[in-house]
């Protein structure tokens, strides 16, 4: 029997909108993926999450303010009162709140790789045709909605019940708002991501290479971020909280964790485990490698913030910090896999980068979620820092190369 004409039409439909289907069965899948996680308890949520939640609801919602419960900061405490007054299960909107920023996180890096396509588009010498525009913007959307479906950031939100999507929008709308130029919106934008993590951290370097380098805005404009982030504390000030809280929160976080390194292919895993003898070593020498990049950024000013450069810098940035710092976490690396993940879709170079760090963090929230986390894979730092040296290798050697060509 063959093919009739009603199939002949849905074929034709479907090969039309091949496209859009294909988003929409991605959106649908990976929302499908997070609804069957949502009962997962992790460990985060059984020891600290739940019973957060749990105390903060026993002692009035909103009232509960009052005091530190958790070591999370005051937005995030905020959110979880507001959360007690929903007849809904705590574990369901913990995921629920991380899940609709993974929405906009996927948005917003979408939004980056267009920016960044249609820089890239507008430095070719030949026009450009609205055929090529309309691909870009379906190629963004089609890097959306890979973020949205990316393991780590999935099972972070869903299985980890984790809100690292939250700072990860804000630092990423961050950078992109820094690179347009509109500086009010970024120190906002960065504000609002200290409120949400300490790790926003991560970002604070590229900022200070853009700030050295290109001069267009003042650092009085950190006191705008500082502004904003003391801003999501408000309804806990009126309830006592003291105006130093939101800073003193994370002054105690960082002596709190005291490992030189947490399921993270650290290299100090290649060293050892001595937290207080190698803690200031480990520091210092951080400091000492971003010192480092800072003068080769200063020595290359007109090409290591060119167009196709910022992303790529702000990554080395990023690595150096996690690679070299102590006590980094298994989830440290978010913002570094997605950004990473972007650069290897505009530039296949980078593709091997990318993979190397994604496999590494899904291997290691496996461990972290699912398995015996052990003591430790030295093969698993070994990779990692050989491939953020050759990453380094790769990045050097474009610089070189374009200056030899201007």
């Amino acid at each position: 029997m063959k093919i009739t004409s009603l199939e002949n039409r849905l074929i034709e439909l479907i090969d039309k909108h091949r496209h859009v289907l294909l988003l929409a069965v991605l959106f649908v899948l990976g929302a499908a993926i997070r609804w069957a996680g949502r009962y997962f308890i992790s460990e985060d949520l059984e020891n600290s999450l739940i019973p957060w939640f749990n105390t903060i609801k026993d002692n009035g919602g909103l009232a509960a303010l009052s005091a530190q419960v958790g070591n999370y900061g005051l937005l995030y405490q905020t959110l979880i009162s507001l959360m007690t007054y929903l007849p809904i299960p705590a574990v369901v909107q913990y995921k629920l709140l991380s899940c609709v920023f993974d929405v906009a996180l996927a948005l917003m890096a979408g939004k980056i790789y267009h920016e960044e396509r249609m820089r890239s588009l507008a430095d070719a010498p030949d026009a450009v045709d609205k055929s090529l525009t309309s691909k870009v913007r379906l190629q963004s959307w089609f890097f959306a909605a890979l973020v949205w479906v990316l393991p780590t950031v999935m099972m972070n939100s869903s299985y980890w019940g984790q809100c690292d999507s939250m700072y990860g929008f804000f630092c990423l709308a961050t950078l992109y708002t820094l690179r347009r130029g509109t500086f009010v919106k970024a120190f906002v934008f960065l504000g609002l991501a200290f409120s949400c993590k300490l790790q926003t951290v991560f970002i604070v370097p590229i900022i200070g290479v853009y700030y050295l380098i290109s001069r267009r805005f003042s650092l009085v404009w950190v006191l705008l971020s500082v502004v904003v982030m003391w801003l999501t504390g408000i309804v806990a000030f009126g309830f006592g909280r003291s105006l130093l809280d939101p800073i003193l929160i994370y002054t105690d976080q960082v002596g709190h964790y005291r490992q030189l390194y947490m399921n993270f292919p650290s290299m100090w895993m290649l060293v050892g485990e001595d937290y207080w003898a190698m803690r200031w070593f480990a520091v210092l020498f951080t400091l000492m490698v971003l010192a480092t990049g800072l003068w080769y950024c200063l020595n290359h000013k007109s090409t290591v913030l060119s167009r196709e450069r910022f992303y790529t810098v702000a990554v080395w940035f990023m690595w150096s910090m996690l690679l070299f710092l102590p006590s980094m976490h298994d989830r440290y690396g978010y913002i570094l896999d997605i950004v990473l993940l972007m650069l290897g879709c505009l530039d296949r170079r980078f593709l091997k980068y990318a993979f190397v760090t994604i496999f590494l963090s899904l291997f290691t929230y496996g461990i972290y979620l699912f398995g015996d986390r052990g003591n430790g894979y030295a093969w698993e730092a070994a990779i990692y820092l050989v491939t953020y040296l050759h990453f380094t290798w790769t990045l050097v050697g474009d610089v070189k190369r374009e200056e030899s060509l201007s």
